[in-house]
């Protein structure tokens, strides 16, 4: 996430961090919730890789070797492990990505086919493409003049003068701005049109997914950088947390593709939610939107697909390239519309043919306030569930009615639902806390220690209890930052009273 960004009055972003000074990190905190990189914003800005690296290995070891196929069987019924482990320290480098070894047995699903063609782009680009001062132009060349002999042979066979041989490359229809009278419904999408030449072609329906593991009404999580973090929610509410929200750094590809968490949170039963962005955001290998667009980083998401299989957690959520409607990430929609949906449809598409059971989470940040997020809904074949990460602040909710009303403002989490309804899909809350109004970006913006939002956000989870793919408490404590923190410390006794009562 960028530094702290000045937020406009009405809205603002997740209180994510940042890596860095100009980094905005989804709203949890690097350090707090594996949500190293840098988190959101709903205002309030973290510096990404906050907590040192080295809280990870020594959390890693305390946490207990790979997670085997029972861990994730146990968790349908029993949730996460609940006993507080300790704290991992400073000195460890929780940055660190190495990749568990006895993680395979456990949660494996089998990786998606991949095409001859692919499979060698992406081992030129693994062996070589990586490493500087190594660039593999003889194989490249090699393959380039293949494929061109192809499409030369293709373009003078018969088949190609055949309307019937044309392939469907039209972008899906806009996505409509949700209202609240279609709440219940699920409409028919209709195709999109095609050349004038063109048959129409039958989408067939995307099956919804399943919501994260959970023996309770829903599931439910928190932001968590180690395993101490998400045992000591667990008691501190006194029910197991399904999920944890995490982030990967952003300076590189390789911490993008082979993420912490992995190695971290190889002993943790329940479901994860990687938080990834679309492209690196600094460094020599900073990315952009156009070339993310034109399939450059193609094969680095299927990389990441093996990952995700390899490490048993093929059907992690991802969230890819959260918050997109700010301003504050350098793969914000405004920038370039189209390129952000291509961009998006490409490494959703790339991630799934290597991992098919993914989760593929499009998140965006309430109210705004740099972009209308439905207008640039990537399709209904690329979403498997619609995230928002939602705060009490841009505005603050002190009374029922004032919640309601801010809730099904534009971009609000009433909206955010209903769109999920009319689309078919599970929605979920990433991020969402109090905030304080001492030493946070919102101040007076912020709701403070307020009970009201925290009932609110039960009943809204309780009523849609059937749709929503999980929730996770962003449990923070950075001057700056959304500071919502409701144990260790707990800084709003009325909001954590009422949480631990409700959960």
């Amino acid at each position: 996430m960028p530094p702290v960004r000045p937020k406009p009055p009405e809205a603002g972003p997740g209180p994510g961090l940042r890596d860095s000074p100009g980094r905005h990190d989804g709203g949890s905190r690097a350090a707090v919730t594996g949500r190293s990189g840098r988190d959101r914003g709903a205002g309030t800005e973290r510096t990404g890789r906050d907590r040192d690296r080295a809280d990870r290995d020594r959390t890693a070891e305390a946490g207990g070797a790979g997670r085997g196929a029972r861990g994730r069987a146990a968790v349908a019924s029993s949730g996460s492990v609940t006993g507080i482990l300790p704290v991992a320290g400073d000195d460890h480098d929780h940055g660190e990505r190495g990749r568990v070894a006895g993680a395979a047995g456990g949660r494996n699903r089998s990786g998606g086919g991949s095409s001859v063609t692919h499979r060698a782009t992406d081992w030129i680009i693994e062996h070589w493409g990586a490493k500087p001062g190594r660039h593999p132009y003889l194989p490249v060349a090699l393959v380039v003049f293949a494929v061109l002999l192809a499409l030369v042979a293709w373009m003078l066979g018969p088949a190609q003068h055949e309307d019937t041989h044309l392939a469907a490359n039209t972008a899906p229809a806009q996505a409509p701005t949700p209202s609240p009278a279609a709440a219940s419904q699920v409409p028919a999408t209709a195709p999109a049109p095609g050349p004038q030449n063109q048959q129409p072609v039958a989408v067939p329906p995307v099956a919804r997914v399943e919501r994260a593991a959970t023996s309770a009404l829903f599931p439910s999580g928190v932001a968590a950088h180690t395993i101490a973090e998400a045992n000591a929610w667990a008691e501190f509410r006194g029910t197991p947390v399904d999920v944890v929200v995490t982030y990967t750094d952003r300076d590189s590809w390789d911490a993008i593709v082979n993420p912490w968490m992995g190695r971290v949170f190889s002993s943790f039963p329940g479901d994860l939610v990687i938080s990834v962005p679309m492209f690196p955001d600094e460094g020599p290998q900073k990315g952009n939107l156009v070339s993310c667009a034109a399939g450059d980083y193609n094969a680095r998401w299927r990389q990441f697909g093996r990952w995700l299989v390899n490490q048993g957690r093929g059907d992690s959520f991802v969230r890819l390239g959260w918050e997109f409607n700010g301003g504050w990430f350098a793969w914000r929609a405004s920038a370039n519309p189209t390129a952000y949906k291509q961009c998006f449809q490409n490494a959703s598409s790339s991630i799934k043919e290597t991992s098919p059971e993914v989760r593929i989470d499009w998140t965006l940040n309430a109210h705004g306030p740099d972009y209308n997020a439905f207008s640039v809904y990537p399709g209904n074949q690329y979403v498997d569930v619609i995230g928002i990460d939602s705060y009490d602040q841009y505005p603050p909710s002190p009374t029922s009615s004032e919640f309601s009303e801010q809730c099904n403002a534009a971009e609000g989490l009433c909206q955010v639902i209903n769109f999920a309804r009319q689309n078919g899909k599970l929605f979920s809350v990433p991020e969402w806390g109090v905030v304080s109004q001492q030493n946070t970006k919102a101040g007076m913006n912020g709701g403070g220690d307020n009970p009201v939002y925290i009932q609110e956000m039960y009943n809204i989870f309780r009523r849609n209890a059937g749709i929503l793919a999980y929730e996770a408490y962003f449990n923070d404590d950075i001057v700056g930052n959304v500071r919502s923190t409701l144990v260790n410390p707990n800084r709003h006794p009325g909001s954590s009273a009422l949480y631990q009562r409700l959960w």
